[in-house]
C-alpha cells in the first residue's frame, strides 16, 4: 500500500545562481551551477518519503541521456518507481536562473518529444494501492482516468492546479482537494489580481464541484474552503532566509498529501505543508532543503513567525 501515488510532471533541473538578472546579449558569470531533478509531481512524491511515507510515480519518461540520473534522483530518495516506464522519447528539462539580489528565480524549459502517459496505461491496481491519488495536469488524459479510478474506489484526489488545459475542469471535478496557485486560481475564474481572495475561492470551488479548495499565496501563506461545511481556513507563512523558492509548491502538495494520506487534522495539515514549503526555500534547488519528518517538527518547535492555521466559518 502507497501512502501517495503520483502522476505527472518530472524534470531535470540545471540551477545557476547569479548575482543580477541579466540583460539581453549580455555575458554574466554564474556563482555556483548544481544539477538536480525536479517536476511537480516528482518532487512533491519524493517529499512524502523524505518525510517518512511511501511514495509511488507512476508513468512514463523519455529514453535519452538523462533517463538513468532523472531514475536514480527518484530511486536515492526512495521513491518506487516500478511503476514508471521508459518508452521511446525525450525528457523535459530546465535551466532556472536564481536572482541572488532579489531571491527570484527564472524557469527555461523544453518539453518537446517528451512521451504521454496515455489513458490506457493508467494501471487500475496501481491507483487502487494508494492512499492517496496526487495528480497534475501534465498527462491530462492519464490524470482524468486515474481521477475517475480513484473516485469510484473513494481514494482521496489532490490536484495540483498551475496550468490550464483542455482537460483540467474535468480533473477537478473528480478531486477532493485542489490545491491551486494564485495565478491559475485567477486565470481560472477570469479575475483579476486585485481581487478579493476569498471571493475568488469561493468561485473556484463552485465551478470545480470540489469539496475542498486551497489557493497557496507565496508569502502570503494560503487559504482554504470546505464547501460543504463553509468553514475557511488561513494559513501564514513561515519567515525565513530565501536562498530559492524553486520548488516550494510542488513541496507544498506532497506534504498536504501525505498528512491527508496519515489522517491528520487540516489545520496541521496546512501547518505542516507551509513548514515544508518554508525549509525548502533555505537552500537551492527544489528537493535539497525538503525536511525531513524530524526536521520538519524542530522547524515548527521555533515558531517565531507565529505562523498559525486559523479557521472560521
Amino acid at each position: 500500500m502507497f501512502d501517495v501515488c503520483g502522476i505527472g510532471a518530472y524534470c531535470l533541473d540545471y540551477l545557476g545562481v547569479v548575482d543580477r538578472f541579466p540583460v539581453e546579449d549580455e555575458k554574466l558569470e554564474l556563482g555556483s551551477m548544481e544539477l538536480e531533478g525536479g517536476g511537480n509531481i516528482a518532487t512533491a512524491l519524493v517529499t512524502v518519503a523524505r518525510l517518512g511515507g511511501s511514495a509511488c510515480f507512476h508513468g512514463v519518461m523519455g529514453k535519452d541521456e538523462n533517463t538513468g540520473a532523472i531514475r536514480r534522483g527518484l530511486e536515492q530518495e526512495g521513491v518506487d518507481v516500478s511503476h514508471l516506464e521508459v518508452t521511446e522519447g525525450k525528457n523535459p528539462f530546465s535551466f532556472i536562473i536564481i536572482n541572488r539580489a532579489r531571491s527570484s528565480r527564472t524557469i527555461l524549459y523544453t518539453k518537446s518529444r517528451v512521451p504521454q502517459f496515455r489513458e490506457q496505461e493508467v494501471d487500475p491496481a496501481v491507483v487502487g494501492q494508494s492512499k492517496v491519488l496526487l495528480l497534475d495536469f501534465y498527462h491530462e488524459e492519464a490524470s482524468r482516468a486515474a481521477s475517475e479510478i480513484a473516485r469510484q474506489l473513494s481514494i482521496p484526489v489532490v490536484v495540483d492546479a498551475e496550468s490550464t488545459k483542455q482537460l483540467s475542469l474535468q480533473i477537478m471535478e473528480n478531486a477532493t482537494h485542489v490545491v491551486a496557485s494564485k495565478s491559475f486560481a485567477l486565470r481560472f475564474t477570469g479575475r483579476s489580481g486585485s481581487s478579493v481572495m476569498e471571493k475568488v475561492m469561493e468561485e473556484l470551488a463552485e465551478r470545480t464541484r470540489c469539496p475542498f479548495v486551497c489557493i497557496t499565496l507565496g508569502e502570503d501563506g494560503s487559504i482554504a474552503l470546505e464547501r460543504e461545511s463553509g468553514r475557511i481556513y488561513r494559513q501564514k507563512s513561515y519567515r525565513v532566509e530565501v536562498v530559492d523558492t524553486t520548488g516550494a509548491g510542488d513541496v507544498f502538495h506532497g506534504a498536504f498529501s501525505y498528512f491527508l494520506a496519515q489522517g491528520y487534522p487540516m489545520e496541521e495539515i496546512l501547518r505542516y505543508s507551509a513548514g515544508c514549503a518554508a525549509c525548502t526555500c533555505r537552500q537551492m534547488g527544489g528537493r535539497k532543503g525538503i525536511p525531513t519528518m524530524k526536521e520538519l517538527k524542530d522547524f515548527l518547535k521555533d515558531d517565531t513567525a507565529g505562523a498559525k492555521t486559523k479557521s472560521a466559518t
